[in-house]
């Protein structure tokens, strides 16, 4: 174990005690959001553990120091070791409530429960993803699908996502342990008026600024994003891009870049702890994700810094932005994402409203307040 208290634990408190299950502390979308579950709940005064399989841990730092960190180290495809030391954690601390975070994590969760002496902790099995990105994780499913059927609650990210999961790997015989949760964001912490944009020498001052954030995978399709600046610029539009992340697929989205001859309008800045400097320099956050993506806390974190979004309608975008905020393109049709952009592009008070709108979506329907009240209720204390 990393870091936790020396406290004995009371066993009348088992009812307030959670352990998130994820791969690992990476700085991802899911692990950022695991880490702010975490911290919150332990201001609530929970016994709040992330166990995490193996490293990076990238997002260490970032935990608070109430909540207990733990890795299980991890060797191979399936390490029985790891599984020994979670069930060890699980007992240890006496955990009434495991929730994974992803699926190979909700693996290892569904058969550590029957191997804990005493009484067994509730698995709950977060799902983030809407359509798999390859054949491969496709046929993962074979397996997965009976994972999710043994645990006592799946949660999904939005409606649309629930109903493809229940009738296409067989959840629909189980509507009493299926839930919607959307995911929310930090209002006061993502706000355009509280933060300093990055300083970006290269930046031209008088260049609108299209940017996203994300993994560089093949799903995330940023390359998409390149070819929008050069089609715009062919059009006679002058944008930029920042683009922030990296990944295995950063050596085919700098070819792209060289490509289309736009080196000097697109930068790659790779990863960052804290995005919201590079969000305050963008005027248009776009979402070119053609596969995986559920409810977007990248454009959920855009929209509350005032961006106007425009996102491919994958996953549970459309519930996202049926309130307002941003625009829905085709995944990977790029001369339709020009045509949504161009317009945009040219009015400054177009993106203003759209903006303020983004920001307003956010606070009244996704704050991260909303959704950790939702949290405690329907999948921690609903149990009890």
């Amino acid at each position: 174990m990393n870091r936790h208290d020396e406290r004995s634990h009371d066993p009348q408190a088992r009812n307030r005690s959670v352990m998130f299950l994820v791969n690992s502390l990476n700085v991802g979308g899911s692990e950022r959001k695991t880490v702010h579950l975490a911290n919150a709940l332990a201001a609530r005064n929970r016994q709040v553990v992330i166990a995490y399989l193996s490293a990076p841990e990238s997002l260490l730092a970032q935990v608070h120091p109430a909540v207990a960190t733990v890795n299980l180290h991890r060797r191979g495809k399936f390490s029985i070791n790891a599984l020994r030391r979670l069930v060890s954690i699980l007992e240890e601390r006496n955990i009434s409530t495991l929730v994974a975070m992803n699926l190979y994590s909700a693996l290892y969760g569904v058969i550590a429960r029957p191997l804990c002496k005493g009484r067994r902790p509730r698995v709950i099995v977060s799902v983030n993803t809407t359509d798999f990105a390859t054949p491969k994780e496709e046929r993962q499913m074979l397996i997965y699908r009976h994972v999710v059927r043994q645990a006592d609650a799946v949660v999904f990210g939005a409606e649309r996502q629930r109903r493809v999961w229940r009738s296409r790997y067989g959840l629909d015989r189980l509507p009493d342990r299926t839930l919607v949760l959307y995911n929310g964001v930090d209002i006061l912490e993502f706000s355009r008026a509280r933060v300093v944009p990055v300083k970006l020498s290269e930046r031209p001052e008088l260049r609108v600024t299209l940017g996203t954030v994300g993994a560089f995978r093949v799903e995330k399709a940023q390359v998409d994003l390149v070819r929008a600046v050069h089609e715009l610029g062919a059009r006679g539009v002058d944008v930029g891009a920042v683009i922030v992340g990296d990944g295995p697929q950063r050596p085919q989205i700098e070819r792209e870049i060289r490509r289309f001859g736009v080196e000097r309008k697109v930068f790659l800045v790779g990863e960052a702890q804290d995005v919201r400097p590079y969000l305050a320099v963008m005027d248009i956050f776009v979402l070119p994700s053609i596969a995986v993506e559920t409810f977007s806390n990248a454009v959920l974190e855009a929209m509350a810094m005032s961006c106007p979004v425009l996102t491919t309608g994958i996953g549970g975008m459309e519930e996202m932005l049926q309130f307002g905020g941003g625009l829905i393109y085709p995944p990977g049709d790029v001369q339709a994402l020009c045509n949504l952009l161009q317009p945009l592009v040219m009015s400054a008070q177009a993106r203003t409203e759209l903006g303020e709108q983004a920001r307003q979506v956010v606070e009244k329907h996704f704050s991260f307040d909303g959704m950790l009240s939702d949290f405690e209720r329907r999948v921690l204390d609903s149990g009890d």
